[in-house]
């Protein structure tokens, strides 16, 4: 009987922890939820820098991500959901996009470039106002991005610009590559990614954000397939 009585007993405990857990979880994600409406409402009033130092990589976000993503692969494990490989996957997929966002918070690098028409560059700002060099090749010299050309086009009758675009030229000590940039068109070379931001009043010069994320974006590329992969099989398959 005490035997009986002490196994009903850890039940009890096993069933409240999974309980616990779960309402943890649930609360956290609510919790994440939240924060992130509130960063867009506080987007729209103080921009976007704002929101990216104090709501999406700020400390607090970060290890209420972490803490997330732990506590949810632990509930699945809990719950045993790996045992159904397209479930786990559906889930893991997720976990996979977070981690790649992590990555690239803690490893990408953001910044920006100012180009003049044939004035080279060889390095970049980084957001926290440091320089960096373009490293499109390791061990190579030489290396840089120039402005060939840029062109304006207004709707008809305004000096409103409809598009604008830019050639730009990028060596990486070995070869010379050229490509083109537009209002929806990023240009990518070498895991660095460059987008038009602004231009100049004389229309002699851009200046382009720089993304140099070789890490992250590929691991979010992998979460997004896996999320796709499962999508699909999940509704294909039967008995899901």
């Amino acid at each position: 009987a005490r035997c009986l009585e002490l196994f009903a007993h850890l039940f009890r405990i096993k069933k409240t922890c999974r309980e616990m857990l779960k309402r943890t979880v649930f609360s956290l994600s609510g919790l994440l939820i939240s924060l992130l409406v509130l960063a867009t409402v506080v987007e729209a009033f103080s921009g976007t820098d704002f929101v990216k130092k104090y709501f999406y990589t700020s400390p607090f976000t970060i290890c209420l991500w972490i803490l997330t993503v732990i506590l949810s692969v632990v509930y699945l494990f809990r719950q045993g959901v790996y045992k159904n490989l397209i479930t786990f996957l559906l889930h893991f997929s997720f976990v996979v996009i977070l981690a790649g966002s992590l990555v690239t918070h803690l490893f990408g690098k953001q910044g920006t470039v100012h180009l003049r028409i044939e004035q080279p560059q060889n390095e970049y700002v980084v957001d926290d106002g440091r320089s960096c060099f373009f490293e499109f090749s390791k061990n190579a010299k030489n290396q840089y991005i120039k402005l060939l050309d840029f062109q304006v086009d207004y709707y008809d009758g305004t000096l409103s610009p409809k598009d604008f675009a830019s050639t730009i030229e990028v060596s990486n000590g070995e070869e010379v590559v050229q490509g083109q940039t537009a209002m929806n068109r990023v240009f990518s070379y070498k895991n660095y990614r460059f987008c038009q931001q602004s231009y100049d009043e004389d229309e002699r010069g851009v200046t382009f954000s720089v993304n140099h994320d070789p890490y992250g974006i590929a691991l979010t590329y992998c979460g997004y397939f896996l999320l796709f992969f499962s999508f699909v099989t999940f509704f294909f398959r039967k008995n899901t």
